[in-house]
């Protein structure tokens, strides 16, 4: 497999108003994906190959909405804003967890870094598996804030800001995904608690999707509405619904996994994903 940014003329990769030097999700995204090359190649034994089809599309859909066609849809409309912001939180994160990247990118440090980097990482990994709740309350706020018409233009009218939001989007997914996912393998938790979280964030998150749905006014006046010709109101209306219908099948379909996962352990004990 070739990285595609590594073959892809590479000042097409910056957007906005920012050069290639200053675009740091360009370089994040390509360091990400030759890490874990590099540790596909020093794999003694290969993960299994839905694994790595899982990673390249968490990967890819990364990099799709933060630096392909999707980041300059999102310039233009506010259904394309919508669709990256569900990507950062409700797609990459799980696909590239379910993927478990991270023995590659041990393997990818030298030996050294793998002796001081390992104990800590187990520690993080450990620690946020046990925190579900928090991560659910911290992924939403983030969800909330956010789309608050102020904060939301604030965030327009600054890029550097806008890409830490991007960034804050994706952490707290990778947070809140993990501790759904971990908890039962680790003996931290339940499946099934999981599943009430994955239940209780599709219906906020429907909740701020059905709101900007409704709105009988613009809630974001300045964001420009360049989708199929539609005016302002009518992509504010689509990129809730796009929200409240799509994003909810994601979380409802995690739901029911969960839910599925947590039958299994209550009557063969093993529920490993």
């Amino acid at each position: 497999m070739v990285p595609a940014l590594l073959v892809l003329p590479l000042p097409a990769l910056a957007h906005g108003e920012h050069g290639l030097i200053t675009n740091w999700l360009v370089w994040a995204l390509a360091l990400s994906l030759l890490g874990y090359l590099i540790g596909l190649i020093r794999c003694a034994r290969l993960p299994a190959a839905w694994r790595i089809i899982l990673f390249v599309l968490g990967w890819g859909t990364l990099a799709i909405s933060v630096i392909g066609p999707v980041d300059a849809w999102a310039h233009a409309s506010l259904t394309g804003h919508m669709v990256q912001h569900m990507v950062l939180l409700a797609v990459a994160p799980p696909l590239l967890l379910l993927a478990r990247p991270m023995p590659q990118y041990m393997l990818a440090l030298p030996l050294n870094a793998r002796r001081r980097v390992g104990p800590w990482l187990g520690r993080v990994y450990t620690g946020t598996a046990a925190t579900p709740v928090t991560a659910f309350l911290a992924h939403g706020l983030v969800i909330w804030l956010w789309h608050l018409p102020l904060p939301f233009q604030f965030v327009l009218e600054h890029q550097l800001i806008h890409d830490g939001v991007h960034v804050l989007f994706f952490g707290t997914g990778l947070w809140f995904w993990w501790s759904l996912i971990a908890p039962g393998r680790l003996g931290q938790g339940s499946f099934g608690s999981a599943a009430v979280l994955a239940v209780l964030t599709m219906m906020h998150t429907g909740m701020l999707g059905a709101l900007m749905t409704f709105a009988p006014q613009l809630l974001y006046p300045e964001h420009p509405a360049g989708f199929a010709g539609f005016d302002q109101l009518s992509d504010q209306q689509l990129a809730g619904l796009f929200m409240w219908v799509p994003g909810g099948l994601i979380y409802t379909a995690a739901a029911l996994a969960l839910t599925g996962l947590w039958l299994r352990v209550q009557t063969t004990g093993r529920g490993e994903m």
